[in-house]
């Protein structure tokens, strides 16, 4: 009876510790495609404000106005990527004094949204990033604001 239990109990762990090592040697694969996007990063914040108005004279007659202002946020800014807590998230740090955000990869990518207005999301490559934070309207607006993210790997 105790060769049974010490063979049931040996048998138990080989299985135990293997699959763990699978496990691991899984994460560590995902982890490894993930480290292109691992380095430092120039990051630029880039805000785009439009304004649009009517001016009418005397006789009635209208002309156009807009202004519109480019502002532009911690550009060229030395920041970096990294791997985050879970496989499939990375973490930015925009600028050295930035807070850092945590991005899921399952979410990126572009995606048109009439709620939001046009495009939003994100995109990665191994050498570019690029975030729409906030997009412009839909159609036809008076006056509106985007604020855009973009980013260039350094090394």
């Amino acid at each position: 009876m105790k060769k049974y239990l010490l063979v049931l109990g040996t048998v138990l762990v080989f299985f135990a510790c293997t699959k763990d090592s699978e496990i691991r040697t899984i994460n560590d694969n995902i982890n490894h495609l993930n480290s292109v996007y691992v380095g430092d990063w120039n990051f630029k914040g880039n805000e785009i404000s439009y304004t649009g108005y009517y001016v009418y004279d005397s006789l009635l007659n209208s002309t156009w106005v807009s202004d519109v202002n480019y502002t532009t946020n911690f550009n060229d800014s030395l920041g970096s990527v990294e791997l985050g807590y879970n496989i499939n998230e990375l973490v930015f740090r925009y600028c050295e004094a930035c807070k850092p955000v945590v991005y899921s990869l399952e979410d990126s990518g572009m995606v048109y949204s009439e709620k939001f207005g046009g495009f939003i999301g994100w995109t990665i490559t191994d050498s570019t990033f690029y975030n729409v934070v906030n997009p412009g309207p839909p159609g036809y607006s008076t006056s509106y604001s985007t604020y855009n993210i973009e980013g260039w790997k350094l090394n």
